[in-house]
């Protein structure tokens, strides 16, 4: 695990240490860079194979092609072994090192043979080319700018904006998307001119060509024929198999590794599938809340979490967050992403907590994504039969618990369309955003709408159920563009990866050819994903109701934060960056306070968006 930078089509060895030094906490054991005469590569380590020989960038036997990577490659040692068959020498036992032999085999396809989470920078010297990819799913990121002829990379935005001369520049379309989502979409990032690697892509590089980017994996979500007369325990026997495989996959390291343990099914599963094949104890770690800010649902996670590391015997440790610690942190955490961000933020302190501990740490990500569970998911099904039917009768006995638990905004946001309904739970549509801004944002080109943007996330569809029409479009963008994007920098933030065998991208497959009726029945959501994790979990902890890995903010809020929020959104400060209109921040806010508790996440987002622009673009920017 590392932090990357680099630059083709020049060397410029002196600016990719300065990049890489912003990336220490990425990679704080190693600090090291090639350079040719039209390339620089350089990594930050975090040693996790191959502890002592493992440095990179590192090259195949004649040092033509070069290669530094973020992340772990789960299937190195059988792709090794096979290029060993074919002739290939390698010098350590570092994952790292099969890349630009692999490369070698298979030109571009090399990224397809890979399972892990990686993201990828090779340079071929003979050809002049530099090719990048990054995992399937999109768990480890990659950004980079072109730039006076060359093309800079990075792990993170931070690191690109210490290359001299590179504009600086908000970028419009970004921040409006932004504030409808909670996350700048990829490939836009705040910053015009530096963008971000797609999921599942390579991009290839020349000074003849400039860079070009192609897929190279895309699940199907259509359901496979052999569920529709499978009995579910056999699916779940299925899911197991699978999963367990992931997990096992995972556990490869020549440091210890720990386990987030919220309490709730998909970390439980994962620690209990890890403790199983260990032959000794495992350390679990739990995020709670302190007397004021926490909840019966968050108190019911911490005395699961404490059941299950009990049951399997772990060496349990908990994190406990105050109203304090999110306002002297936020600011810090908002630096970790580079640009505006409102999604969670918690896992930010227990990663902390586990990385005092461990290097290594496996969630339970992803597979509230593939099997269903948010609001979105939920709502699916009964859209679509009130959409399609016109009225409450045509709502199917099976669909109709989900119906009658959300019948008012059901019937208000309904539509055939998928993309159409879902856009109305974005945290601000185009009108409220449109009034919300200074005129000096607004003059320009006129900005897209969101729910446009959104729309083709869409495009192509696969699925052919309500949810897993969803789940498809989300898994696409809100899920490596929100979700894997907290998991990465939250965790890398303290020096910490992060893995989860849910996103196997054997697990995705299958968890994509599940029909929607069998991952949600009823109000059980994840149906055949719980009755799998019943081998190993207790009834009771399986079909309780999801807490969610988020913090109590809005009981936060309305406490005050001891300030925080009236000094970080004052008139002058909003004034300032001239992105918003500070009388329409004001009125917000006392609505909030007068009840209107809904505009919680506009709030946050406005804080997250005024804390950046100060940070990276204000006059007395930190970064």
């Amino acid at each position: 695990m590392c932090g990357i930078a680099g630059v083709v089509g020049r060397a410029d060895p002196t600016v990719v240490d300065r990049m890489l030094r912003s990336l220490t906490h990425r990679g704080p054991d190693d600090h090291f860079v090639v350079s040719g005469e039209e390339f620089t590569l350089g990594a930050r380590r975090l040693a996790i194979i191959d502890v002592e020989g493992g440095r990179q960038p590192l090259s195949n036997e004649t040092a033509t092609v070069w290669c530094c990577q973020n992340g772990e490659l789960y299937n190195f040692r059988e792709l090794r072994s096979a290029l060993e068959a074919e002739g290939h020498v390698f010098r350590t036992r570092c994952d790292t090192e099969i890349l630009p032999h692999l490369y070698e085999a298979h030109g571009e396809g090399f990224a397809a043979c890979l399972r892990g989470m990686f993201a990828v920078a090779l340079w071929d010297d003979e050809k002049k080319r530099a090719v990048f990819a990054r995992d399937h799913s999109g768990k480890k990121p990659l950004y980079y700018a072109e730039h006076q002829g060359a093309l800079y990379f990075a792990s993170e935005i931070k690191a690109l904006l210490r290359v001299p001369g590179l504009a600086r520049e908000l970028d419009r379309e970004a921040i409006h998307h932004f504030l409808s989502y909670k996350h700048v979409p990829a490939p836009l990032t705040a910053f015009r001119g530096i963008r971000e690697l797609t999921p599942a892509s390579v991009l290839t590089w020349s000074r003849n060509q400039g860079p070009r980017a192609e897929r190279f994996w895309k699940p199907s979500w259509a359901p496979r024929a052999e569920w529709n007369d499978a009995d579910e325990r056999a699916l779940s026997e299925r899911i197991l198999e699978v999963l367990t495989e992931a997990v096992s996959d995972r556990l490869v390291s020549d440091v210890p590794i720990g386990f987030y343990l919220s309490g709730g099914v998909d970390s439980s599963l994962s620690t209990a599938i890890a403790a199983s094949l260990s032959s000794g104890p495992i350390l679990t770690f739990t995020l709670a809340y302190d007397e004021e800010a926490t909840t019966p649902g968050k108190e019911s996670d911490r005395a699961w979490a404490r059941a299950i590391a009990e049951r399997y015997g772990t060496e349990h440790h908990e994190e406990v967050v105050r109203i304090e610690d999110f306002a002297s942190e936020f600011s810090r955490i908002q630096k970790c992403f580079d640009q505006p961000f409102s999604g969670v933020t918690s896992s930010y302190f227990l990663s902390r907590l586990i990385a005092r501990h461990v290097k290594v740490a496996l969630s339970g990500d992803g597979a509230d994504e593939l099997f269903g569970s948010y609001l979105s998911h939920r709502l699916a099904a009964p859209i679509a039969a009130y959409a399609e039917g016109g009225s409450e009768e045509a709502i199917p006995e099976d669909v109709r618990p989900l119906f009658d638990d959300n019948q008012e905004l059901v019937s208000r946001i309904a539509s055939t369309d998928p993309a159409r309904w879902r856009s109305k739970l974005f945290v601000l549509d185009e009108e409220e955003k449109r009034s919300l801004y200074h005129p000096d944002f607004l003059a320009g080109e006129e900005l897209p709408s969101s729910e446009a943007h959104f729309a083709h996330y869409f495009d192509e569809p696969t699925a052919e159920d309500p949810l897993n029409a969803i789940l498809e479009a989300e898994f696409r963008g809100f899920f490596p563009d929100q979700v894997l994007r907290f998991v990465d920098r939250l965790s890398m933030a303290h020096s910490l990866e992060t893995r989860t065998a849910y996103l196997d991208p054997r697990f995705i497959e299958l968890a994509a050819s599940i029909p929607g009726r069998l991952k949600i029945r009823g109000r059980e959501v994840k149906r055949v994903l719980k009755l799998a994790a019943l081998k190993y979990l207790p009834e009771e902890l399986v079909r309780r109701p999801k807490e969610g890995f988020v913090m109590p903010v809005h009981s936060w809020f309305l406490k005050g934060l001891g300030g925080f929020l009236d000094r970080v959104l004052a008139p002058e400060r909003i004034r300032a960056s001239s992105i918003l209109r500070e009388e329409r921040v004001e009125e917000l806010l006392r609505r909030y306070r007068g009840g209107e508790h809904r505009l919680q996440n506009q709030i946050l987002s406005i804080l997250a968006l005024q804390l950046w622009w100060e940070s990276y673009l204000g006059p007395e920017r930190e970064i």
